[in-house]
């Protein structure tokens, strides 16, 4: 006799073998679940919940939060036109939304991640304190990773961390205003933060100090003081500085810098505002440093008549170089820097933007 098909067999075994069959996901582990939540967008994450009865409240517990106002067609797609009351309508859903989620997770699970992409224009009065809301709430829930991108005018302040930044490894922030307490933040108030990016922010202090960071990325950044900026991070392994308009005019000086393995430094103005004594005093501090990116530095800054003025870069290995040279003629003569570092002048990669 031939087997019995398995279609039959459940079928003959009554509806509770269908129905056992057919909610084999309710059985998956919580961890698990969380683990494939923390790769979908927030909404998907909701809608997600509603596939099995045990699933219902377990978008409020999951490690990862993930908000961006795309999804909600705000800024991109068929949500960039309409009309101001289609607009705002969908501002007004992403807003009940966001500030629901954001109220009624667990307050007792600490997240892994918190990621916020959003904007608000000066018009938008409103939108400026649902963002700023929204960011208190997801730093209080103690996340390990922090990704907040929002592009407002005028910029959101910061809050205060307090004891929520204990668990803090990453913090990527666009678009804020930083003032002396995220300095003293970073000084004392993060014991595990490795990572820490800025970009197109504003800051309120002069020094850039941590014991613990990593990975340090300044971008865009524009200083209200018109004193130099200092940067003390000793164990900063990877430093990213780019250096636009208007930014750091008495220039940044970097201290400790024994364990920085890599350092890359973009002059986006092309020392039109970072001048020639700042970049000269900016290479100094970078003299122990194996890897080097320049970018849109004056060739004065690296040409001296007299070598013995300019600090040997013992250490360098590689040394990448983009819009900083003139012409070939100047590499090869009067680059006295390299002549210190025979080993780079035999494998120096330069772009062909190096001879314009």
């Amino acid at each position: 006799m031939s087997p019995e098909p398995a279609a039959k067999r459940a079928s003959s075994g009554g509806g509770q073998a269908v129905a056992f069959a057919g909610d084999r996901l309710s059985n998956l582990p919580d961890g698990l679940l969380h683990a494939v939540m923390s790769f979908l967008p927030a909404p998907q994450v909701v809608r997600t919940s509603v596939l099995s009865r045990r699933w219902r409240d377990l978008w409020r517990s999951t490690p990862c939060i993930s908000i961006e106002e795309r999804d909600f067609e705000i800024t991109t797609g068929s949500g960039a036109g309409g009309g101001l009351d289609e607009r705002e309508e969908r501002w007004r859903k992403f807003e009940d939304f966001t500030t629901n989620l954001l109220l009624f997770h667990d307050n007792v699970a600490s997240l892994d991640k918190f990621l916020l992409y959003a904007s608000a224009t000066r018009a938008c009065a409103l939108r400026l304190r649902d963002l700023d809301r929204w960011v208190r709430r997801g730093i209080k829930y103690c996340p390990q990773v922090i990704e907040i991108i929002i592009s407002s005018c005028p910029r959101i302040q910061f809050p205060h961390m307090g004891a929520s930044s204990s668990r803090l490894k990453s913090l990527h922030l666009y678009g804020f205003y930083l003032n002396n307490q995220f300095a003293e933040l970073l000084c004392s108030g993060c014991p595990v933060l490795e990572d820490l990016v800025l970009r197109s922010c504003v800051k309120g202090f002069q020094e850039i100090k941590s014991r613990t960071l990593k990975k340090l990325v300044v971008d865009s950044c524009r200083s209200l003081s018109g004193d130099p900026v200092v940067i003390v991070a000793p164990r900063v392994a990877y430093l990213q500085l780019g250096i636009s308009y208007g930014c750091y005019s008495n220039g940044i000086s970097i201290y400790e810098t024994a364990s920085l393995v890599k350092a890359s430094i973009h002059l986006l103005c092309l020392g039109e505002t970072f001048n020639l004594k700042c970049q000269q005093r900016l290479l100094g501090n970078l003299c122990n440093v194996p890897n080097l990116e320049l970018s849109g530095f004056d060739a004065m800054a690296m040409l001296v008549e007299e070598s013995v003025k300019f600090p040997i870069f013992s250490n360098l290995q590689t040394l990448s170089l983009e819009q900083c040279l003139l012409d070939k003629c100047e590499l090869n003569t009067k680059l006295d820097a390299l002549f210190k570092m025979p080993l780079v002048w035999r494998s120096l990669p330069c772009s062909a933007a190096c001879f314009q």
